[in-house]
């Protein structure tokens, strides 16, 4: 009977741990001078250099681009960047990995064993309590989007209109898994108060990240 419980709880800490949500957290910073709601201007993402251009990744970023701004009632121009009301352009880095550690303290053990016939379960207070250090390695994921007047880009002075940072520390040191919830957090309240700093936090889907824990299972597959 004893065994069961342990095992029941042993399941049930396990399952919590399983079903614990994960986020993508990232400390989004606007500067602009676009209306509170920007609606039916014409817009055209464009490459920073031309090895961004030719790149299939920056091409997948450029239609998250597109569809959040689609969705915010802006268009899309199939005249280039001059003919469009706003020329949009994106930049994107890691930096890492550095260490973060973090010291945690316990003043409760559980525990559970088996000596010949019988099972035991108990638990203990301490109250000096057990420290110890938690080492992982933290990468910084680096988003800067950036719009402009379209007649203006191209032009010794482009006129930008809007700028946006977005910085996200997590376990994963790849801006692919990331970038639409970093995209996500930079567009939400679009385009917010300028000169503002606001920690943003977008929900990972469960089957997205059962997925990502099921294919790679180390501490890289933490967001």
């Amino acid at each position: 009977m004893i065994r069961s419980v342990i095992f029941a709880a042993i399941a049930a800490l396990t399952l919590s741990a399983c079903v614990s949500p994960r986020y993508v957290t990232s400390d989004v910073t606007r500067f602009h001078t676009l209306p509170a709601t920007p609606s039916g201007q014409t817009f055209a993402i464009t490459a920073l250099d031309k090895e961004q251009e030719q790149s299939l990744e920056y091409k997948q970023y450029a239609d998250m681009l597109n569809a959040k701004l689609t969705a915010m009632g802006l268009k899309q121009s199939t005249g280039g960047p001059s003919k469009a009301d706003f020329a949009v352009t994106l930049k994107f880095s890691v930096e890492g990995p550095s260490p973060d550690v973090r010291s945690r303290t316990s003043s409760v053990s559980i525990g559970y064993g088996f000596g010949g016939p019988r099972w035991g379960f108990g638990g203990a207070y301490d109250p000096l309590y057990d420290s110890y250090a938690n080492t992982q390695q933290v990468y910084v994921r680096r988003v800067d989007l950036n719009m402009y007047k379209g007649a203006s880009y191209g032009t010794p002075s482009p006129e930008r209109v809007f700028e946006g940072r977005a910085l996200s520390e997590g376990l994963n040191g790849q801006i692919v898994p990331v970038m639409p919830y970093i995209l996500d957090a930079i567009f939400r309240d679009f385009p917010g108060a300028s000169g503002s700093t606001k920690t943003m936090r977008v929900e990972v889907p469960r089957d997205v990240d059962a997925a990502a824990t099921a294919s790679s299972p180390s501490s890289r597959s933490s967001y």
